[in-house]
């Protein structure tokens, strides 16, 4: 989670200066080099018919003052939950499996698991609702698998090559559409 908090107010700060210094496209959308858009346009949309639930100018900023709301009052509330589900689980496998620090996954537990020959099988929604699972994942848990017969061919694959194994499933998740298994 904490990626992703920067990576939206990062990108928040991006969206204030273009419009403070007037930086346009030709179509008259603003641009910056570093922008991303971390939302899709139905997220995006989604995100801000939550009227006042959802305080922000856009999208992102509706998300990121959700999630980082002291109590985490989005996880009650199913409207909330339904309208994040999509993007957090896209985010979260985007993370896991696109993020990398010199070539080796960015998270702690899951550059663990890779270097041992595992492989990310799938995400779970809502499935570490303490405190500590908020903060740290937005309550979304990561299934490794160890398959006896691939162990030693993923462990050499990821440490050669940065090359992580993962699910039809999970890339399915990261390449757009999430599914409500995973």
């Amino acid at each position: 989670m904490p990626w992703l908090l920067s990576k939206l107010a990062y990108q928040l700060n991006l969206a204030e200066a273009d419009a403070e210094d007037g930086v346009h496209s030709s179509t008259g959308r603003l641009v910056s080099p570093f922008r991303e858009n971390i939302l899709k346009p139905d997220e995006e949309r989604a995100l801000l018919e939550l009227g006042e639930v959802g305080a922000g100018k856009n999208g992102m900023e509706v998300m990121l003052n959700l999630l980082i709301s002291p109590k985490h009052e989005w996880v009650n509330s199913d409207t909330l939950l339904s309208v994040l589900q999509a993007p957090l689980m896209r985010l979260c496998a985007r993370y896991l499996l696109q993020e990398k620090k010199r070539g080796k996954a960015l998270d702690a537990v899951a550059n663990f698991h890779l270097q041992n020959g595992a492989m990310i099988e799938r995400l779970n929604w809502m499935a570490d609702r303490s405190e500590k699972g908020l903060r740290q994942s937005g309550g979304i848990m990561v299934n490794y698998v160890y398959r006896v017969d691939k162990i030693e061919e993923n462990a050499q694959s990821y440490f050669s090559t940065g090359h992580i194994q993962a699910s039809r499933d999970f890339h399915y998740c990261v390449e757009g559409s999430s599914q409500s298994s995973l």
